[in-house]
Formats: C-alpha cells, sequence, structure tokens
C-alpha cells in the first residue's frame, strides 16, 4: 500500500469538563457577586478560549488583544481590566504565568489538558504482533474518555498548595500597547514625576519597546532604570533653550532701555538751556522768548 498523506495533528481541545455547580465555587461566586452574570460570562468565555490553545495559554499581553477580549465578554474594556484583576487576585487563573508572562492559565487547566494530551499520544501509537508500534493518524479524535478521569476529579475539591511567592502578586494593567504597570507602580509614577511626565515617560517606553522588539521583566523597573533619567535630559535641554531666547530678549530691552535714556538726558540738556540764558538777558515764557527787564536782570545778577 502507498504511504498515506499525514493528516494535521490536532491541538486544543474541543470541550473541557463544566461542573454542574460551578456557580456555587467560592472564585465564581466572587466574580458574579462583583460583577452579576457578566462576571460568571467572563470566566468561562475566557476558559473556553483558553482550551483552543494549543498550549492552553492564552497571551494577553498587548492592549489589542484585551480590547477584543472585552467586545467578545461584551463589556468595557476598563470594565474588562478590573475583572481581570479580580480573576488573578481570587486565583481563577495563575498569577505568577500572568506576572511574568502575561498568560492566563491554571493549575487545574493543565491537569485536564495534560489528561487529554498523554491519551492522544497514546492512541497514536497501537502494539502490534509484528511490527511493534503501528502509527495512527495524527488527528485522531480522543473520545468522552479523554475528560473522564477529570470529570471525576473535578467532583471533589483538590486543595491546590499556595505558592509563596504568589502571596504578593498584583495584576498589571496595560497603559500603552507595549507597557503595562501595575496600579500601584503607576500610583509611584504619578506622586514622584507628576501626571504629565509620567504619560511622557510611558510614551518612550512603549515607542523604544515597539520598535525594537526588546521585553522587560518589569516596565516599572525599565522606566526607573534608564526613562526617568531620559525625560531629565529632555526637561535639561528645554531649560538651556529657554535661559538662552530669555537672555537674548533681555540683552535687547537693555539696549533699547538704555538708548532711551540718552535721549531723554538730552532733551532735558537741550530744554534747560533754552529756557533760562544768562547771557543774552532772555527768558523762556509760554513759548516765547521775551528781553529781561533792567529790573528782572538786576535781581538774577
Amino acid at each position: 500500500m502507498g504511504d498515506k498523506m499525514a493528516r494535521p495533528r490536532k491541538e486544543g481541545m474541543d470541550y473541557f469538563p463544566h461542573d454542574t455547580d460551578a456557580v456555587n465555587d467560592t472564585k465564581i461566586e466572587a466574580m458574579r457577586m462583583l460583577y452579576g452574570n457578566d462576571g460568571y460570562a467572563f470566566y468561562f468565555i475566557l476558559l473556553e478560549l483558553i482550551y483552543k490553545q494549543p498550549d492552553f495559554e492564552l497571551d494577553v499581553s498587548d492592549a489589542e488583544t484585551i480590547q477584543i477580549l472585552a467586545k467578545k465578554v461584551e463589556v468595557s474594556q476598563e470594565k474588562f481590566n478590573s475583572m481581570l484583576q479580580t480573576a488573578i487576585k481570587r486565583e481563577c487563573f495563575d498569577p505568577l504565568a500572568y506576572q511574568e508572562r502575561c498568560v492566563l492559565t491554571s493549575e487545574g487547566v493543565k491537569k485536564r489538558s495534560k489528561v487529554v494530551v498523554d491519551k492522544r499520544v497514546k492512541m497514536r501509537k497501537k502494539p502490534s504482533n509484528s511490527a511493534g508500534i503501528e502509527l495512527i493518524p495524527d488527528s485522531c479524535d480522543v473520545s468522552d474518555a479523554e475528560t473522564g478521569e477529570e470529570s471525576a476529579q473535578s467532583k471533589r475539591k483538590v486543595k491546590v498548595k499556595e505558592k509563596k511567592s504568589n502571596k504578593d502578586i498584583i495584576p498589571k494593567i496595560s497603559y500603552a500597547e507595549f507597557v503595562s504597570l501595575t496600579q500601584d507602580e503607576y500610583n509611584k509614577l504619578i506622586s514622584a514625576h507628576g501626571e504629565d511626565t509620567t504619560k511622557r515617560m510611558i510614551e518612550i517606553l512603549n515607542n523604544y519597546k515597539g520598535s525594537s522588539g526588546k521585553k522587560y521583566k518589569s516596565d516599572y523597573m525599565a522606566i526607573l532604570n534608564w526613562v526617568v533619567k531620559r525625560v531629565e535630559e529632555e526637561v535639561r535641554r528645554e531649560h538651556k533653550r529657554s535661559e538662552a531666547f530669555r537672555g537674548g530678549q533681555a540683552t535687547n530691552n537693555q539696549h533699547h532701555a538704555n538708548n532711551s535714556q540718552k535721549a531723554g538726558t538730552s532733551t532735558q540738556q537741550q530744554s534747560y538751556a533754552g529756557g533760562v540764558s544768562g547771557a543774552g538777558g532772555t527768558v523762556q515764557k509760554n513759548g516765547n522768548t521775551e528781553t529781561a527787564s533792567k529790573y528782572d536782570q538786576f535781581i538774577r545778577r
């Protein structure tokens, strides 16, 4: 028989177990108490998207993705970010994975998906009496049994040991396409540098990361390490240009003032000389020159 063309390998999952009492789960209940049924829809819509991914992780690192997801959940982008922060805080998703790689997943998702992946691998390899191993097409589907084990496990709550490093993890907010900060980090920048300067620093870092492809584990630390200095240099350059401009204006103003003073002194001298002439015996009265009387001349002498 001729070689059969290999079918594309199946990735992701077409379905996942959903407990019938999920609404009573404390994490989901918190989402519903804070955001109503929008919180419930938010959680399970994201779960559906996560299970479709080949690696069972949903990348939410850029602002455009957040905007698309907000429309999919049918809420505003501001409300979506607020629900996302709550979901991370309540550990609906893995806080460490979100903090380090800005992806949404969970230990429960990884466990369920591993059961499916392992069974698919086994089904691709079928033992044979003669040849040893016969390969089965990669696109083979996994029946209900692929999640049967997890369905049973999902009926009992499994306590996940909390990692010490997860305790203080706080979700980040996208303030630009390539810049994400926690609310506390953003508030610290505003307090230290003001709102306009903070926006300028975010703009500089966003442009640099977008043009270079550079990624930072912490955008906040990148701003403190070099962006602050860049903005301070901009301010110094602008200050020097302003000082040079004001200095030129001051010189021109002083020059005009000196000329005006000289002109005024000359006018006073001319007026005095024309007003009284001792030698000629004349006086200036109301703009007319008159000859002084002998009495006046005698008094002046």
